[in-house]
């Protein structure tokens, strides 16, 4: 499966997440009660685990589809000028 590559200016890797997970079979299960985290369920791992609304770093992103059981699929985003200079 293909990486998805994102990048933490200001772009959330919660819709990427979502369709993931939904495509794994997990879903919503309730609505957050003190703040903006949802609870989901994965039937993979048969655990319940919550869902931040707008999710900016790769690291928490993949540490969500390793509670929902399913392998990491995000990577930091690489600036090509960047690279360019690290040559």
């Amino acid at each position: 499966m293909a990486k998805v590559i994102g990048s933490y200016r200001g772009n959330s890797f919660s819709a990427d997440l979502v369709a993931i997970l939904k495509e794994a079979g997990c879903h919503y299960h309730a609505p957050a009660h003190r703040g903006n985290h949802d609870i989901w369920f994965s039937p993979l791992t048969s655990v319940y685990f919550p869902l931040d609304g707008k999710i900016l770093s790769h690291h928490t992103a993949n540490a969500i589809l390793k509670i929902a059981g399913l392998p990491e699929q995000f990577e930091a985003h690489q600036d090509e000028d960047a690279e360019d200079k690290a040559k």
